[in-house]
């Protein structure tokens, strides 16, 4: 049985908690997900959700809004295979940026 928490002390962007849920329901390979920081941005690009480091803990991942962006960080008991888990679920792209 998989006992996977979302930190709920901060806020979340719209349409964040969504994949959220999913990805603390579904992916046995994360056990713990803390939003980050919101950071306010220019553009109306469509929402996306994209891995972009991998963290002593898990994975660094970024979900951008229209006019906004949110850090999420995965801690998670094998990071390679939760990356790989959320790009074959098409919920990740891979970024290739780094924030």
């Amino acid at each position: 049985m998989k006992f996977g928490r979302i930190k709920r002390q901060h806020g979340r962007v719209g349409g964040l908690d969504k994949i959220l849920d999913r990805i603390v329901r579904d992916c046995a390979h994360v056990s713990r997900i803390v939003p980050g920081r919101i950071k306010v941005r220019r553009g109306k690009s469509p929402s996306s959700f994209k891995v972009q480091y991998p963290t002593g803990a898990g994975l660094k991942c970024i979900f951008t809004g229209t006019g906004t962006a949110q850090e999420v960080f995965l801690i998670c008991s094998d990071a390679s295979a939760a990356h790989r888990w959320l790009l074959d679920e098409g919920i990740a792209t891979q970024g290739e940026d780094r924030d």
